[in-house]
């Protein structure tokens, strides 16, 4: 596995392999899967972090301290992802990190963090409970199961048919397993949607997965839930509309990527999905985006727009600058231990505005975050309704 890991200042990128601190800086490690399983969802994440530390750093920095920006590529990879958080605490220095990205790293790296005494925050772990074991594990994402709950309630505001389904998942990929095999059909339970057929799943590399979509074809339910990531979803999706089904497809928080619309083309008329930012949310939502989709133009990126993880991205930089500024971090070598306790206890009750809401986090951890139920029309995304943060605990 080819991995990337470089220091970024006021957005200039610099390779090297490990470094040491620097008076009058704050270092801070970001974990990313900009290669391997998640990279078509992960790869912009790098890019919502550089425009929050540059705009950070253009206008003060923290406590009067630029934000020195060490990235490690764990390629979605638990191990390295564990590996990465061991090089950010102990060969540089760092005072917290952004990331990892997925549940599956998450629950590799959280164990290695909180031995190493530093703080992690993913931008897109919502597996359930992963961070509740760990006190410096905390997580700026909405867990799967509010969001699919939120997201069958609408379609009962909404009207829309919701008698029957049926689920199809990622069988090999962690956290599409917990939704097709957990989140899903507990939630359809408790929402009194009828399950038609034992859920049907593929793994990730299956080429064909006609077999498995013809078992559903043969009762055709009104809805079918699917749960995987964005190339998993297109190719199930896909599939079900060369069969000649004619309902309504709904994902899960995973598969909330701006760009599935255009994947989908006209075959994703009427999916629904749950995301926890809207892009037209208010002013902020709005310059993030224009920002993002600018300097992803100037990289070669192609990306319809920010996916929640992006803006959750930005976001925890953002966190991060203001609990160390209400912690008095100082970025001091002989503090460093102090200081990233200090970090870790002022999140606890620490409440925060972003792109995303406004933010807060529960006893388990986990952030409290808005929700809006997104419908793909024509290959374009409009939200048809939203559903407020909950209140921590």
């Amino acid at each position: 596995m080819k991995l990337f890991y470089s220091t970024f200042i006021a957005g200039l990128a610099l390779s090297a392999l490990t470094f040491s601190s620097h008076a009058g800086e704050i270092i801070l490690g970001a974990s990313m899967a900009k290669t391997g399983p998640y990279s078509t969802t992960a790869r912009t994440s790098e890019t919502a972090i550089d425009i929050a530390v540059e705009e950070i750093n253009s206008s003060g920095g923290i406590n009067g301290m630029k934000i020195r920006l060490v990235k490690f590529d764990t390629g979605g990879d638990p191990k390295q992802a564990q590996l990465a958080v061991k090089r950010f605490a102990q060969d540089d220095k760092a005072l917290a990190v952004i990331g990892p990205f997925s549940s599956g790293e998450a629950r590799v790296s959280f164990p290695a963090g909180e031995r190493l005494g530093i703080v992690q925050i993913p931008n897109a772990s919502s597996g359930p409970k992963l961070a509740d074991k760990f006190s410096y594990a905390y997580r700026l994402t909405l867990g799967e199961w509010p969001q699919f709950m939120r997201l069958v309630s609408s379609m009962k505001r909404k009207n829309i048919k919701h008698d029957t389904a049926r689920i199809v998942y990622v069988s090999d990929e962690f956290i599409s397993k917990i939704v097709g095999t957990v989140v899903m059909p507990k939630i359809f339970g408790i929402q009194k949607v009828k399950l038609i057929g034992e859920a049907v799943s593929f793994p990730t590399a299956a080429f064909d997965i006609a077999p498995q979509i013809s078992k559903i074809m043969q009762n055709p339910p009104q809805n079918v839930g699917v749960a995987g990531i964005v190339e998993a979803t297109v190719k199930a999706v896909k599939e079900l509309r060369r069969q000649g089904y004619k309902g309504r497809i709904i994902g899960s928080g995973i598969s909330a990527d701006p760009d599935l619309a255009g994947k989908l083309g006209k075959d994703g008329d009427g999916t629904l999905y749950a995301s926890w930012f809207w892009k037209d949310r208010d002013a902020r939502s709005k310059s993030f985006t224009a920002k993002f989709n600018a300097i992803n133009k100037k990289r070669g990126i192609v990306k319809a727009n920010p996916h929640h993880v992006d803006a959750s991205a930005y976001d925890i930089v953002y966190l991060l600058k203001q609990v160390m500024e209400k912690a008095g971090v100082t970025g001091e070598a002989s503090k460093l231990k102090t200081e990233r306790t200090a970090i870790r206890d002022t999140l606890k009750t620490f409440k925060f505005s972003g792109v995303t809401g406004d933010v807060c986090f529960n006893k388990n951890g986990d952030a409290q975050l808005p929700t809006y139920i997104m419908e793909i029309i024509d290959s374009d995304v409009r939200m048809i309704d939203s559903h407020p943060s909950a209140k921590c605990s």
